[in-house]
């Protein structure tokens, strides 16, 4: 029986190594990223010894979208572009230009090699368009391309691990540095708030998502390792807090307008910053007669919102910003504000 298996994968490597020597070697190309830096392919990657994964995509198609957090997270397993592969999203578009291209990669928080038509990025994907590498699937599709200079393509996203390492490329060793526990401490004035009233995630600065969001564990603690599985490293990681609750809570009430109106007045103002911020209910950046009227509508149930967009619930600071420090525990704290209660 172990006779049988062995000669089995054996047959089955030597299947795999026959396939290898017969993929097509690929021209050489160049594009511009969206950064307008200019790329070589072979001079500046394969001459280097690294082994390209081109993502072929378009800013607005469903699966592309849908693909690009793991997409991501399958560059930072490889090491970021910055061991043994570089992974590139190129559109197919001729109207994909740089700006949207940006967009897109901001929106997913995506740190791969991107480019636009600006950069002549669909030309590269018309060159894969004619079937001179392999049968074109539309998108999104993937091209693995060995220091070697022969393209395997396509190849599906859940074969990518093999198709890159069939190349040489190898995943960073073990002896990464240890993840950072991180603790979140939040103080919110004794807030009686049910469970899902305000959410923490973990995202990168500036980038709509992918974000991974932070829970109380077993022991009523915010407390997370980063980078781990959970919680994969991001490029500029920061903490911030979402709500979508309603203006109104309970501890909103008519000593908090008595308060404001002192205020205003001048007999007794606002003494700490954070009294202030939850005063200026709408956002203008002043506290008078509007905010008060806007917190005795929400207190009798006329307005569910605070105007302008101002949230229910803010934080100060708005973000976080994580500095790892591997093997020890890093303490951040924020302090969470009811718009309107003041006392």
């Amino acid at each position: 029986m172990f006779f049988r298996l062995f000669i089995v994968t054996f047959l089955s490597l030597i299947s795999c190594s026959f396939l290898l020597s017969q993929l097509p070697v690929i021209p050489n190309f160049s594009f511009t990223d969206i950064d307008g830096v200019q790329h070589q392919l072979y001079e500046n990657h394969l001459n280097q010894g690294k082994t390209v994964v081109i993502k072929f995509f378009f800013v607005n198609c469903p699966p592309c979208r849908a693909n690009a957090p793991s997409f991501q997270a399958k560059n930072i397993e490889w090491g970021n572009n910055q061991n043994d592969t570089r992974f590139m999203e190129l559109s197919i578009l001729s109207n994909d230009d740089n700006n949207k291209v940006r967009g897109y990669k901001n929106t997913f928080g995506m740190t791969v090699i991107s480019a636009g038509s600006d950069g002549n990025s669909h030309l590269i994907a018309d060159m894969f368009k004619t079937g001179q590498f392999g049968s074109w699937f539309g998108t999104p599709s993937f091209a693995v391309i060995g220091p070697d200079k022969k393209v395997n393509y396509p190849v599906f996203f859940s074969e990518l691990d093999a198709a890159i390492a069939a190349t040489g490329a190898e995943k960073p060793g073990n002896n990464a540095p240890d993840p950072t526990t991180v603790q979140l401490s939040i103080q919110n004035n004794n807030l009686n708030l049910p469970d899902g009233t305000v959410r923490y995630f973990l995202k990168s600065d500036n980038a709509a998502g992918p974000k991974y969001e932070i829970v109380k564990n077993s022991q009523g603690q915010y407390l997370f390792t980063y980078p781990s599985q959970q919680f994969p490293s991001l490029p500029n990681p920061v903490v911030v807090m979402e709500t979508n609750a309603q203006a109104y809570h309970a501890s909103v009430n008519s000593l908090d307008l008595l308060t404001i109106q002192k205020h205003i007045l001048g007999l007794q103002p606002l003494i700490t910053n954070n009294q202030k911020v939850a005063a200026d209910v709408n956002g203008d950046t002043k506290i008078n007669s509007l905010d008060l009227v806007t917190v005795r509508k929400v207190i009798l149930g006329l307005d569910s919102q605070f105007p302008n967009g101002v949230k229910s619930f803010i934080t100060i600071p708005s973000k976080l910003n994580i500095t790892e420090n591997p093997g020890q525990t890093v303490s951040l704290s924020m302090q969470l504000i009811k718009m309107g209660n003041v006392m």
